[in-house]
C-alpha cells in the first residue's frame, strides 16, 4: 500500500515531544551478517557535517552521525544524544541541554559537552569555510564570528560541566527543538579533527561516527561504499543491519531494475514509473518541505540583472504540468517560496496556501510581453542561457522540460543545458559564476531559512542579490520578532512577496519523494523534515 506523510505540525509553536520509540526485532547471535542495500542519487561532495549543505550528502552523513535531538515519524524533534528535551529559560534566551550516559565516538571516546562546543565553534570560525555557517546565527554572537569581528571562543555555547551543555541565544527562537535535531551540529571530537587537519571529513578514515553506523570504504570520490554497526552507540543493542551497501545510481530506470533483480532494498522511483507500481505494497510516497527552484546567477549574468526578463522566466512555467506529467506527481505546484504545510497563521489557523495566496503563476502571454521589454531595454534580438542541473533523472527531465517551455513560449530566448554531476552543479552555484542552475532548499524546522537564502550576506544567495529591505526582515525575523507569532507571520509574508515581485528566484515545485521499499523491511522512519527516509533503525 501507499504511505503518504503529511504534516500537521504547527512549527509556529514550541510543544513538548515525546520520546522517540523504534521497534526492537530479537536477535539470533549465530546468524550472518544482515545487510541492506540501498543507493545514493549522485556522488558526494564532502562527509563534513560541519561543511556539507546539499541533500545528497545529508542523506548520508545522517546515516553515521547523531545529533542532541532526531526528527521522529510524527515530524517531532525527539532525545538522541540528549537524555530528555531542553530546558529553557524564562526569556527565552537561555538553553540547558542533558547529555546522556556513556555515549561516545566509533573509536570509543566519550562524546561529551566540548565536542558540541567545539563543533560550533568549528563552524562559525571563517577559517573553516562552512558553507552552512549562517545556519548557527540563532546563536549569540554567531552573526559577528562569521564576519570575523568576535573570535570562535565568543560563541554562545558552552560545556558546564562534561555531559551538560548550555546555549545562549541571540534572540528567542519558537523552533529551538528542531535546530537542534539537525546533523549540521553533530559532536565534533576536537582532538581527532585537528589531527586529520585539511583532510578531516573527506574520507572514511577521516571521520568519526557518532551514529548508529560507521563510513567505511569511501575516500570522496567513489561510487559505492558502506557503512559497517557501530558497537559503541549508545543504542547498538536495538540497530538490526551490520551493514548497509551504498551504490551512486543516477538513472531511476536503473536503480528500478536493479531492486527487481532484489539487488537493491531500496531505490528512488519518480515519473511514468510511478503509476507502474502504484497501488502496490512496494511503492512508498512522502511529501516534504524540499522546494525545487531555478535559481538565477543575477550578479554573473548581465542579461538576469533585468527584472523584466527574471519576471518572465517567472510567469512562463506551467508548474501544474511540471509536477503532474513530469513528475507525475511526485511533487506539488509552489506557491511561493516557502513551502506551504510548514507553517499556520497564528491568527485564523490557514496554511501559507489559503492565507497568503498563490504567488507563482502562468501566464505566457504577459511573460511574453515582459521578454520583449527585456530584449529592448538590453538591446539584443535574443538571449541564450546556459541551464545548469545535476546528471540524474530528475535533474535530466526537469532541465529539458524548462528547456523546452522556455523555447516554446519565449520566442528568442535559447537554452543550452548542461547536466553535470551533483559536486560540479554545487561548485558553479557556489563559486557564484553561473547563468540558470536547477536548485532547491530543505529549511528543516524554521520557515524563515527559506526567504534567508537569499539575504545579501548568506553565502547560499547564490545571485548574490542585495537588498536591505530583504536584510531587514530576515533580521527582524531572527530577532526581535522572538516569539511574537502575529508579527513573524506577517515578516515570513512580507519576505515571500518580495522575492517573488522582484524575481529574485523561480520557483517550480514542492517536492515529494517516491520509493520502491522491500515490503519486508520495516521500522524505518518517513518525514517532512530532513531526509525523508531514515534507514537507520529498520529491519527485516
Amino acid at each position: 500500500m501507499i504511505r503518504f506523510v503529511k504534516s500537521t505540525l504547527s512549527l509556529l509553536m514550541l510543544v513538548s515531544l515525546p520520546a522517540l520509540v523504534f521497534a526492537r526485532p530479537s536477535r539470533d547471535s549465530g546468524e550472518s551478517p544482515r545487510v541492506l542495500n540501498w543507493i545514493a542519487q549522485g556522488e558526494i561532495t564532502t562527509m563534513d557535517s560541519g561543511k556539507s549543505y546539499d541533500t545528497l550528502s545529508w542523506e548520508q552523513i545522517e546515516i553515521f552521525t547523531e545529533s542532541l535531538y532526531k526528527i521522529n515519524g510524527n515530524n517531532e524533534a525527539v532525545p538522541a544524544l540528549a537524555r530528555a528535551l531542553p530546558e529553557i529559560s524564562a526569556d527565552g534566551l537561555t538553553v540547558t541541554v542533558t547529555l546522556r550516559d556513556g555515549i561516545s565516538f566509533s573509536d570509543g571516546s566519550k562524546i561529551s559537552a566540548d565536542d558540541f562546543v567545539y563543533a560550533a565553534q568549528r563552524i562559525v570560525n571563517p577559517a573553516t569555510g562552512s558553507q552552512s555557517a549562517r545556519r548557527l546565527t540563532y546563536i549569540k554572537n554567531a552573526q559577528d564570528i562569521i564576519e570575523g569581528k568576535l573570535s570562535p571562543e565568543a560563541l554562545g555555547i558552552r560545556a558546564l560541566t562534561d555531559n551538560k551543555l548550555e546555549i545562549t541565544l541571540s534572540a528567542p527562537n519558537p523552533y529551538i527543538t528542531g535546530e537542534l535535531a539537525s546533523a549540521i551540529l553533530a559532536p565534533v571530537s576536537r582532538r581527532f579533527a585537528e589531527s586529520r587537519g585539511a583532510s578531516y571529513g573527506l574520507s572514511a578514515e577521516n571521520l568519526l561516527a557518532s551514529g548508529p553506523f560507521v563510513l567505511t570504504g569511501w575516500n570522496g570520490a567513489d561510487i559505492s561504499w558502506k557503512y559497517v554497526k557501530n558497537p559503541y552507540y549508545w543504542d547498538a543493542e536495538h540497530i538490526y543491519f551490520d551493514e548497509i551497501n551504498i551504490q551512486v545510481i543516477k538513472d531511476v530506470a536503473t536503480g528500478i531494475a536493479l531492486y527487481e533483480d532484489g539487488k537493491l532494498d531500496g531505490s528512488p522511483i519518480s515519473g511514468e514509473y510511478i503509476s507502474v507500481y502504484r497501488g502496490t505494497p512496494d511503492l512508498v510516497s512522502v511529501q516534504t518541505l524540499r522546494m525545487t527552484n531555478l535559481e538565477l546567477g543575477i550578479s554573473a549574468t548581465a542579461a538576469l540583472q533585468n527584472i523584466n526578463l527574471r519576471k518572465a522566466l517567472l510567469l512562463a512555467v506551467n508548474r501544474d504540468e511540471l509536477a503532474s506529467s513530469i513528475l507525475n506527481g511526485d511533487g506539488v505546484p509552489a506557491v511561493g517560496t516557502i513551502p506551504n504545510g510548514i507553517a499556520i497563521s497564528p491568527v485564523n489557523g490557514k496554511s501559507i496556501r489559503d492565507d497568503w495566496g498563490v504567488l507563482v503563476k502562468t501566464d505566457v502571454e504577459q511573460a511574453r510581453r515582459y521578454f520583449a521589454q527585456a530584449l529592448r531595454e538590453l538591446g539584443l534580438s535574443q538571449i541564450t542561457l546556459r541551464l545548469v542541473t545535476t546528471d540524474n533523472d530528475e535533474g535530466i527531465k526537469v532541465g529539458q522540460y524548462l528547456q523546452s517551455v522556455y523555447e516554446t513560449n519565449l520566442p528568442g530566448l535559447k537554452i543550452d543545458l548542461a547536466n553535470v554531476p551533483a559536486s560540479v552543479r554545487f561548485q558553479e552555484m557556489m563559486a557564484y559564476k553561473f547563468e540558470l542552475a536547477l536548485g532547491g532548499w530543505t529549511g528543516e524546522f524554521n520557515p524563515a531559512t527559506y526567504p534567508k537564502q537569499f539575504e545579501t550576506s548568506n553565502e547560499h544567495n547564490h545571485g548574490k542579490w542585495v537588498s536591505q529591505e530583504l536584510t531587514d526582515l530576515i533580521n527582524a525575523l531572527e530577532t526581535t520578532d522572538g516569539t511574537n507569532f502575529r508579527l513573524r507571520w506577517d515578516h515570513l509574508r512580507e519576505a515571500n512577496q518580495y522575492l517573488i515581485d522582484n524575481a529574485v528566484v523561480v520557483p517550480l515545485v514542492q517536492a515529494a519523494k517516491s520509493y520502491l521499499i522491500n515490503p519486508r523491511l520495516k521500522g524505518y522512519v518517513t518525514h517532512v523534515l530532513g531526509t525523508p527516509v531514515d534507514i537507520t533503525h529498520a529491519y527485516f
